[in-house]
């Protein structure tokens, strides 16, 4: 996803008065303007949105399940072997 930059585009927020005085605390601690300490902190906060959502987890289970398949693998299928078969004749094109 590719987002234009423009340094025109604003973004106009309300902000209560005890919120205010956070933003205003919490910048003066890392020197930054508001507005570049805006925009680090919304980066951030999205950055974590979007590591929590796309981030796969697995239960016990699943974790159970998977190291046991990986000790006693099934045996292939037919269609896992015609599909070795047409990846070995790709590869023997190749060369």
């Amino acid at each position: 996803m590719k987002t234009e930059i423009n340094k025109q585009d604003m973004l106009k927020i309300r902000m209560d008065a005890s919120t205010l005085q956070l933003l205003e605390q919490a910048r003066s601690y890392v020197g930054l303007d508001k507005s570049k300490f805006i925009r680090q902190s919304i980066r951030e906060k999205a950055q974590a949105v979007i590591a929590e959502h796309e981030q796969t987890r697995f239960s016990a289970e699943d974790w159970r399940l998977f190291f046991e398949l990986l000790d006693n693998p099934p045996e292939p299928t037919e269609r896992m072997k015609k599909a070795l078969q047409t990846y070995n004749n790709i590869v023997a094109d190749e060369v």
